[in-house]
């Protein structure tokens, strides 16, 4: 185990305030999916034990490493999110933001994370972002503006109207799931 990720188990063991510029340090020095999943769920576990708060940068773009790693490198650990299972909580970590305030900054960088993931891989993660993500995040009429330069970039553009036919088709389905799933309807 790294040293990062030894430094954050022990946070978490913990019921102690954490400095927040120890965990920025460890957030920059984080250099693997286990340090990256572990300070991911420091920010959910014990956020409120930070001190003072991470703040919404400083955690936003924590959580969009993290799910872009895993994206990336599909870990099969146990501990980090599969490939898929990364696309789908990117997909609910970006509704969530569209409910906060002044978070359009946030949305658009990892849009363009995004973007520039699918660029440079493999047909795997690509048909993962493609199928767990775009087409579903493009059920939401908001999040279109943030991928409508897909449609005229030529490497992108087949995936763009491809989910964005399914977006049209299925609008607000995915927003809805949680609510039907709750209620006993499975969606169908």
């Amino acid at each position: 185990m790294s040293e990062v990720a030894t430094a954050v188990q022990a946070a978490l063991d913990s019921d102690a305030p954490i400095a927040r510029e120890l965990v920025v340090e460890w957030c920059q020095g984080a250099d693997d999916v286990r340090s990256l999943a572990l300070l991911y769920r420091l920010t959910g576990e014990a956020y409120e034990r930070i001190q003072p708060p991470l703040g919404q940068q400083d955690t936003c773009w924590l959580i969009r490493r993290y799910l872009l790693e895993c994206l990336r490198l599909n870990p099969e650990d146990g501990l980090a999110f599969s490939r898929y299972e990364a696309a789908w909580t990117l997909l609910g970590w970006f509704q969530h933001l569209s409910r906060l305030a002044d978070t359009t900054p946030v949305l658009r960088d990892a849009a363009s994370a995004i973007t520039q993931l699918y660029l440079e891989s493999d047909t795997e993660v690509r048909t993962a972002i493609e199928t767990r993500f775009l087409e579903h995040v493009l059920e939401d009429e908001e999040f279109r503006p943030l991928f409508a330069g897909w449609e005229q970039d030529s490497r992108l553009r087949e995936a763009w109207q491809a989910a964005l036919a399914w977006g049209e088709a299925h609008p607000g389905f995915t927003r809805g799931l949680g609510t039907r799933q709750a209620d006993g309807d499975s969606g169908q």
